[in-house]
């Protein structure tokens, strides 16, 4: 993705919306992976919403078109996908903005990453996220107290094979 990328537009007025509403919700999947430094591609943003009423709310309200049959709004050809709090089973903790994107926290997008990539094994993309997310920070076991404990076993591992390489 480039700066002036659809998906980065999409992603920034979607944003938007999230700040002016005061809303508990943050960009993820791919485009958190590309804002924190892990290049690949993606084709959709990802929005976590504590709250998905609210957010599909001001969706709709910003000009967002509604697909049900596909079950996710879209804005200038670009899918946007509602995330909800059973997604992804332990809610982020911190927000930040990247590039002008609120996304959420590294740590919290390696946790998400990791319980959706050790849980279902159609999900191998979000290991390959967090392989190279953990690549690109060359992060450590001193990074550990900051991932869920239950996926800490997973997290070891993969740091051991990392380092085989």
């Amino acid at each position: 993705m480039t700066h002036d990328s659809p998906i980065l537009d999409v992603a920034g007025e979607v944003s938007a919306i999230i700040r002016a509403q005061g809303l508990e919700a943050a960009v993820i999947g791919g485009v958190a992976v590309v804002l924190h430094g892990h290049v690949r591609t993606t084709l959709d943003v990802d929005v976590y919403a504590a709250d998905a009423d609210q957010l599909a709310g001001a969706l709709r309200a910003a000009g967002f078109a509604w697909d049900a049959k596909h079950k996710q709004f879209s804005k200038a050809g670009v899918p946007v996908q509602i995330v909800t709090p059973q997604h992804v089973s332990t809610p982020p903790r911190q927000y930040q903005d990247l590039q002008g994107i609120r996304t959420v926290s590294l740590a919290d997008l390696i946790n998400i990453k990791l319980r959706s990539g050790s849980s279902n094994i159609l999900r191998a993309q979000d290991m390959a996220d967090v392989i190279g997310l953990l690549q690109h920070h060359a992060i450590t076991s001193r990074f550990l107290p900051r991932i869920d404990k239950d996926l800490r076993p997973t997290f070891r591992q993969l740091l051991r094979e990392l380092r085989r390489k």
